[in-house]
């Protein structure tokens, strides 16, 4: 069998092949992390550990090899976020080389941020998240509004000894989410004295803080950490950065397209009545006085909101350990985090769309004139309107003891507990379209002279918000004993066995209304339990070769029962080269948030449906306002499933040269999605989800079933050109295929030690059938390669890297812009660190030095006019004070 229990790694060689590069690690098992250089600094000694991907101390997970990045890795990033470390890994494939967290302004409405591994679809419409998040090998409570998922950012960098990461499933040992696969943040158990690490970032119309506080003390059989840490940043705006301008595509480039503006914007049409009734009213400019007459120009409002949002976050770690005799030991982790994000955003506006005095049946005299407002503005020319940013608050806490219990047979038993509670809440400022309606059809406002309007009206229509708040707990208790079960001509034969149960609730709130009207709202509430039971086996059935089974049984309260195995072997043939494998299945499953939601009309919006693609050309054009639905799901959710394998190998031919590859294939299928009304390609493929020219019988439907039905009574339906149902379901399925790869390299030289590595992955096959056909999703708008390469150095106190993040362009069919294809994207980060004395490490990193900027990607609509994502060039300094 091949074991690494006692692994001795010399810390100053180790800050090389780990610390120089996080991502050259991508599919280099820890034990290469871990394996012992000429140094002559002291060996460090580690216990026997339990490996993610294996629930058997002592051993390698079988049949896969974990991507792992250590403390010393961490600091070398320069990150200030936890998700923004985990963009430095090509497979996290919705953070690497682009935004590092999930925008809730956009259709899916994600108040977290959540890494996706293996880039698989319908990421964002699942309550419950497809890579599985733990914190020294088990789950903590969740957080979100609609999401029941871990935001990586709970976890303070200051506290993280490592993060290990297994691809391709998870299921058959950890349950629910181990999908595309399993990130495990393992934290700092001890440390002697204190250390301060404080880090400053600046670029342009951009300024950063960082400040951690960590302390700790042992002594006979037990140790005590605490760590304190403060980050914030300022907010970048559209305008800040040249390429994230926003508008409309025209042969001169992106031209303003907002019509909510402080200067109004839009028409207004006369009508002639030349018959003397209600029905004899024209605008045809050959009439006396008929016609239409623009107002205004379109104006840059989106330039004034935040492309990347401002942030305050706050951590408190507290771990300690006791020996409690010789064979029983305790320990418990404790946390609590608080975020806050704000997005900026041009003052609010609104949109009057009258209609024509004929369907107003509006009596007149022959040669009568009268005028119809279909006119954008914004509250901000008014001196009362008092502006407000959106803003996104999550505050969590938990703890989790675990007893240890060592038996004299070489067995071990781990009692592991878990409680916590999340809040996560959003305030999103808006108007009181009923109110608007209502002092519009009086007179007392005047969509083309705000400023005019009385104090007292702005404040009555713009006293309103959609508001919610989601409250979640979680306990889990779980028990796992491992240990040799028998002797074998290759070795011993060793399994785990265990048991898990967890109960989940959730209550939430949400609505329109009032300023602070929340609380007046009623909560729903929900909650379920899980009971599992699961073992693990590793067989050495030759000295070459090991095999493992494994297999977790899972009963939900409200779903029902799940039950996903997994088979896996690694191979030796000769030293230095070995060949590994596995299959599996894996299950994500409705949570408990899932079972409070209500539909709810998220939003009514006026001349809002040209951005809404219209492929077959069937909206009618002078309806121009968007119902949108979200929220329950549309029947009842079943779990997303996945069957996935994969084989690889890994060879080190000669010393200090190390390379893999590995191959993956999943076939994903019960995806839960909504459409996103920002793609021609979800309008042709969910027909029955875009409802254009709806009647009236189809809007009461909608009201039957929404929680804010009374909010929404008075819709004109004359003006409405499409319903969209973004109501959760599991509707699709999707195969994807690809290649992991990793090469390292490093030698001594007579300035230093050199080292050299790359690492990535490559999507050979992306396909969706949404129950219209296979689509090949690689066709055009998807990247599929990542890939990340690195140079370092190490010669006495100095250590140096230089990092080239890079993906590769694609086709588009936005060739009415005149595009076909968008270009690759390669961002460089160079890190320099200085060690004073072994107290002191300064540190500077320079972030897209080179200052390039996203690719141009002409997409119609309100899309995003770029792909990828870079704050821009952005120096930091950073310093780490021990006090020993």
């Amino acid at each position: 069998m091949h074991m690494h229990g006692n692994l001795v790694v010399p810390l100053r060689r180790r800050a090389l092949s780990v610390a120089i590069s996080a991502t050259t690690l991508a599919l280099m098992s820890t034990s290469v992390i871990a394996q012992q250089n000429e140094s002559s600094a002291p060996p460090k000694t580690i216990e026997e550990v339990t490996v993610t991907g294996t629930l058997i101390r002592g051993i390698e997970p079988t049949g896969s090899v974990p991507i792992g990045i250590d403390s010393e890795a961490i600091a070398a990033t320069g990150a200030t976020t936890t998700n923004e470390l985990l963009a430095t890994v090509p497979q996290v494939t919705n953070f690497f080389n682009t935004r590092a967290e999930l925008d809730p302004r956009g259709a899916a409405q994600t108040g977290i941020n959540r890494p996706n591994l293996r880039n698989l679809p319908g990421f964002n419409s699942a309550s419950g998240s497809t890579t599985l998040i733990l914190v020294d090998g088990h789950r903590i409570t969740p957080i979100g509004l609609d999401q029941a998922s871990i935001d990586p950012d709970i976890i303070p960098g200051a506290v993280i000894e490592r993060v290990e990461i297994i691809t391709d499933g998870g299921s058959s040992l950890y349950g629910a989410d181990a999908v595309g696969g399993v990130m495990n943040f393992i934290t700092k158990k001890e440390m002697e004295g204190a250390k301060i690490d404080v880090s400053y970032g600046t670029g342009d119309a951009y300024e950063s803080y960082d400040l951690a506080v960590s302390g700790g003390t042992s002594w006979d059989g037990g140790s005590a950490l605490v760590s304190v840490s403060h980050v914030e940043r300022d907010s970048i705006l559209n305008r800040d950065r040249d390429w994230a301008r926003r508008g409309q595509w025209t042969a001169s480039g992106i031209e303003p397209d907002d019509t909510e503006c402080i200067v109004p914007v839009g028409a207004i049409t006369t009508y002639f009545n030349y018959g003397g009734t209600p029905t004899t009213w024209t605008s045809n400019p050959a009439a006396p006085g008929a016609g239409v007459t623009p107002v205004g120009d379109p104006c840059a409002a989106k330039d004034a909101s935040s492309l990347a949002p401002a942030q305050e976050r706050e951590n408190l770690w507290l771990s300690i350990s006791q020996d409690l005799n010789d064979n029983v030991s305790f320990n418990m982790q404790s946390y609590y985090s608080e975020r806050t994000t704000t997005y900026e955003s041009y003052p609010l506006g609104d949109t009057i769309s009258g209609v024509s005095p004929a369907t107003a049946q509006i009596p007149g005299n022959p040669g009568d004139l009268y005028d119809v407002a279909a006119v954008g503005f914004s509250y901000g020319a008014s001196p009362a309107y008092k502006h407000r940013d959106q803003e996104i608050e999550f505050s969590t806490w938990g703890f989790s003891p675990e007893f240890i219990i060592d038996m004299d047979s070489g067995w071990q038993l781990r009692q592991t507990f878990h409680y916590g509670r999340s809040e996560t809440s959003i305030v999103a400022p808006g108007s009181n379209r009923e109110k608007l309606d209502q002092y519009y059809n009086a007179n007392q406002l005047d969509p083309l002279n705000i400023a005019a309007a009385d104090p007292a009206v702005i404040k009555d229509i713009t006293n309103w918000e959609y508001g919610a708040k989601t409250i979640q707990e979680m306990f889990m208790a779980r028990a796992i004993a491992d240990g040799a079960v028998m002797e074998l001509p290759a070795g011993e034969m060793r399994m785990a066995i265990g048991a898990e149960y967890t109960q989940d609730t959730a209550r939430k709130k949400q609505g329109e209304t009032v300023i602070g009207g929340l609380g007046n709202i009623d909560a729903s509430h929900n909650s379920r339990d899980i009971k599992a039971f699961f073992a693990e086996v590793q067989v050495p059935v030759l000295e070459s070769l090991d095999v493992s089974f494994s297999v977790r049984n899972d009963d939900y309260s409200d779903f029902g029962n799940t039950t996903n195995p997994n088979v896996g072997f690694t191979f030796r043939p000769i030293d230095r080269l070995s060949f590994f494998g596995h299959w599996g299945e894996s299950f994500n499953a409705p949570t408990a948030v899932d079972g409070l939601s209500q539909a709810t009309i998220r939003n009514l919006t006026f001349g809002t449906a040209s951005t809404v693609p219209d492929p077959l050309g069937v909206r009618d054009p002078g309806r121009t306002n968007v119902l949108q639905i979200t929220g329950a799901s549309a029947g009842t959710l079943l779990p997303q499933t996945a069957e996935t394998w994969a084989f690889g190998f890994e060879a080190e031919p000669i010393d200090g040269l190390k390379f893999g590859v590995t191959y993956y294939d999943i076939k994903f299928e019960q995806i839960l999605g909504a459409p996103n009304p920002q793609l021609e390609s979800a309008v042709l493929a969910e027909p029955d989800k875009f409802i254009f020219n709806p009647t009236q019988a189809e809007v009461d439907s909608f009201l039957a079933i929404v929680d804010n039905a009374d909010q929404y009574q008075n819709i004109d339906v004359n003006q409405l050109g499409i319903i969209v149902d973004r109501r959760t379901t599991n509707t699709d399925q999707a195969v994807l295929q690809g290649f992991d790869l990793a090469v390292s390299y490093e030698h001594d030289t007579r300035i230093g030690l050199m080292h050299y590595g790359l690492s990535g992955n490559y999507q050979s096959k992306f396909e969706i059938n949404n129950g219209d056909g296979w689509v090949d999703n690689l066709d055009e708008g998807v990247s599929d390669l990542a890939l990340s390469a690195n140079v370092g150095w190490l010669y006495g106190a100095w250590q140096a890297r230089a990092t080239f993040n890079y993906t590769n362009g694609f086709d588009t069919s936005t060739a009415a812009q005149g595009q076909t294809k968008v270009d690759d994207f390669l961002v460089t980060n160079l890190f320099v660190a200085y060690e004073v004395d072994d107290s002191l490490t300064l540190r500077f990193n320079i972030d897209n030095a080179f200052d390039e900027d996203p690719p141009v990607w002409k997409q119609s609509g309100d899309n995003l006019p770029y792909a990828g994502f870079t704050m821009g060039r952005i120096f930091k300094f950073g310093i780490s004070k021990s006090f020993f």
